[in-house]
């Protein structure tokens, strides 16, 4: 039962992991990323915590410079940041663990210790903590709380959903793709009870009041909005290690994206293929959510299914087609997807995302795997993970029109006329 999970003794367990999991890999990270942390933490520490975007290359979102700030004052002196950095990735873990606990709570089945066998799908799963554990990135933060704000909007707390959306957003500026397919959840609660888009609206301008209020207090942020809209072109190639259609489609992947072809640069062609795949991965939920306004019906959690393969594809098809793409940015898709596999036991498309997630970190961190292995090993060709991918939006997209959404049934549903309001009887 859900009562029994996760349970005293579960808890026990996953301290024990977590644990393990820190003392295990005392020394990694992408040399660049953790050079930044420190580098990062240590001026905040020194100056504030508003200082930080005066540092050179800072274009990280506000949430994640409270994370350093919070760092930089507890180790506190550049020798004890530089000293204990690895330890900063605890923060994320954090995230990793509970994005895997709410999924197995909320979309597992069995009793508690069967819940528990079942979450080593996420725990055990080299590909869901490689990011977090290998890399010391945070995606997993971001990944975790646009997983939250869709499981809050299936249990129809959408106030509280749009608030995690929003840290979401302020976490990292990727987030954003994930708008559009939260406003269709949102939408039927809205039209049913439109005080709750009120005090949704309130809490979320406070809460982003609150995350800027030393930045505005301070006169800076201006600063906040330069180093966000910086990121935008940073990398200006087709490619950053991210194995998508253009790692089949050009040798190399990694020319500039300005480079035109039948009239559109190749950063046009990527962006029309998200746009156009991104409308069809979300045509059965819009056409659900037309449904729900129709019958002034919410969603809910027998929803899920379609839910969470819908949104489990919008970061597959951002990685997918766009440009300037880093192997990291697949990550969101991991606890959509897993649940969705939980939920309904159909575990091969999470198994071959995992693995071709993995075997695109691994490419580029090359932590694991020496690199004269990467180079002759056809595993870790960036060809094979792009064939991967591809399967894995190819199967996606098959189960979602196929198994998950009756379009045809839902589409007459809806060229039927709308059922006549209900009428109170007079006394």
């Amino acid at each position: 039962m859900i009562a029994d999970y996760p349970s005293r003794s579960h808890w026990r367990l996953y301290l024990l992991l977590f644990t393990l999991l820190i003392l295990l890999t005392p020394l990694a990270g992408h040399y660049g990323d953790v050079n930044c942390w420190v580098t990062w933490a240590t001026y905040m520490d020194a100056h504030g915590l508003t200082s930080g975007y005066e540092v050179q290359y800072n274009n990280y979102n506000p949430l994640y410079q409270y994370v350093l700030f919070g760092f930089g004052r507890i180790a506190h002196g550049a020798d004890r940041i530089y000293r204990y950095r690895h330890l900063l990735k605890i923060v994320t873990l954090v995230f990793d663990f509970w994005g895997a606990i709410w999924a197995i709570r909320f979309f597992g089945w069995g009793d508690g210790n069967q819940r528990f066998i079942l979450s080593l799908l996420f725990f055990l799963n080299i590909g869901y903590l490689y990011n977090t554990v290998a890399w010391e990135q945070v995606d997993a933060i971001l990944g975790t709380l646009v997983f939250a704000a869709v499981v809050q909007a299936l249990r129809q707390r959408v106030v509280s959903s749009m608030v995690l959306f929003l840290l979401a957003i302020n976490m990292k500026s990727q987030g954003i793709i994930f708008l559009p397919p939260l406003l269709l959840l949102w939408a039927p609660q809205w039209w049913l009870a439109p005080r709750r888009l009120g005090q949704g609206v309130l809490l979320v301008a406070a809460v982003q009041l609150l995350v800027l209020l030393p930045y505005l207090v301070a006169g800076k942020v201006g600063m906040i909005m330069a180093a966000v809209s910086s990121a935008v072109d940073y990398f200006p190639k087709v490619s950053m290690n991210c194995f998508n259609m253009w790692a089949l489609l050009l040798r190399p992947y990694d020319v500039p994206d300005a480079t035109v072809w039948a009239g559109l640069s190749y950063k046009q062609w990527g962006l029309l293929g998200f746009l156009l795949a991104s409308a069809a991965v979300l045509l059965p939920l819009g056409l659900r959510t037309l449904q729900r306004l129709r019958t002034r019906a919410t969603f809910g959690l027998h929803d899920a299914p379609l839910v969470l393969l819908s949104l489990g594809l919008i970061p597959v098809v951002f990685c997918y087609f766009n440009t300037q793409m880093h192997e990291r940015y697949w990550h969101p898709a991991l606890l959509l997807l897993g649940s969705y596999a939980v939920l309904r036991q159909r575990y091969a498309l999470f198994c071959v995302f995992s693995g071709a997630y993995f075997l695109n970190l691994e490419y580029a961190l090359k932590y694991q795997v020496p690199p004269y292995v990467l180079h002759t090993n056809i595993l870790f060709r960036p060809e094979v993970s792009a064939v991967l991918f591809t399967s894995v939006l190819v199967g996606g997209v098959w189960q979602l029109y196929r198994h998950e959404a009756d379009l045809r049934a839902t589409w007459q549903q809806l060229r039927q006329p709308a059922p006549p309001a209900a009428v109170a009887t007079a006394a």
